[in-house]
């Protein structure tokens, strides 16, 4: 099957992009689910960590759209903010509703982390922390690229981290049933992903890092291993967009693989599809925080 026939069936498959644009902010929210864990979304893991919190410095990294700094805005109204994403067209959407005294950067989170000069009080990520690193991974290769993240990580927390602020990070879990499916489509092309019996690059960097600083307690830190509640997919195509654009972030859609993967994930969503046709599928992630001591 050609890629003709194919975008006449998916029609969304006209949808492409780069890293540094992403998405557009309007189909990003089209395409964005509801992840929750026992019925807390993770905007309310966030909530819960912040709300006994007091910070005057705070910094999101990978703000998207703003989606999570609302809630950390309401929090610590009065608070100097710092909101750093590498697409300028989606925090041009988050400067639209956050407070115009912040400052907005347009910046990978490692490189942001490497560059800054200033001290924070909370720092928070939700999810989009491993993207920027397996960036940085088939940009400098696995081994060079573990070398840099690792330094980049213990100097931000050294030097750019006030004694007694906190970080919160939420990470994917990549043996997670949703992360198993896409885990399957990125090793096709990235070295980073050829093992999916374990957990991401990235996640094993990060807990490298963190577990070290833990045992010579330069940090308390917390992990909490979380399965998802199952997203449901009311149709295919439903599941399928979700998967192609918003996952795997229209990656593939002019590869010339792409009917192959589109098979693929149709052929590893069936086992999640219900007698009544829907698609349930089980996402989970990693809760990690820790207050440098």
């Amino acid at each position: 099957m050609g890629i003709s026939p194919l975008i006449q069936k998916y029609p969304w498959l006209r949808h492409t992009n780069s890293v540094e644009k992403y998405l557009r902010p309007e189909y990003y929210k089209q395409l964005l689910r509801s992840y929750t864990f026992n019925g807390t979304s993770d905007i309310q893991l966030l909530e819960n960590f912040l709300k006994d919190k007091h910070a005057s410095s705070i910094l999101e990294l990978g703000c998207g759209s703003g989606r999570a700094s609302d809630v950390a805005v309401r929090i610590n109204p009065e608070a100097k903010f710092t909101f750093s994403d590498l697409s300028e067209r989606m925090l041009g959407t988050a400067k639209e509703h956050l407070p115009s005294r912040s400052a907005f950067v347009i910046s990978d989170a490692i490189e942001f982390m490497e560059k800054t000069s200033e001290q924070y009080d909370l720092i928070y990520t939700l999810w989009s922390f491993s993207h920027s690193t397996h960036q940085h991974i088939h940009r400098l290769g696995i081994e060079k690229a573990r070398h840099y993240i690792s330094s980049v990580i213990k100097k931000f927390i050294k030097e750019n981290m006030r004694p007694s602020g906190s970080f919160f990070l939420i990470h994917f879990d990549s043996l997670s049933d949703e992360q198993r499916i896409l885990m399957s489509q990125w090793k096709r092309i990235f070295l980073a992903f050829a093992n999916t019996e374990q957990q991401s690059l990235s996640k094993q960097i990060i807990d490298h890092v963190l577990l070290d600083f833990d045992n010579e307690d330069i940090i308390t830190l917390s992990i909490d291993h979380m399965r998802g509640d199952p997203i449901v997919y009311a149709t295919e195509n439903d599941m399928l967009e979700t998967f192609m654009n918003f996952h795997l972030e229209t990656y593939f859609n002019t590869s010339p693989i792409v009917a192959d993967i589109v098979e693929d994930i149709k052929s590893q969503a069936e086992r999640y599809r219900n007698m009544d046709g829907l698609y349930a599928i089980t996402p989970g992630c990693y809760m990690y925080s820790f207050i440098k001591s």
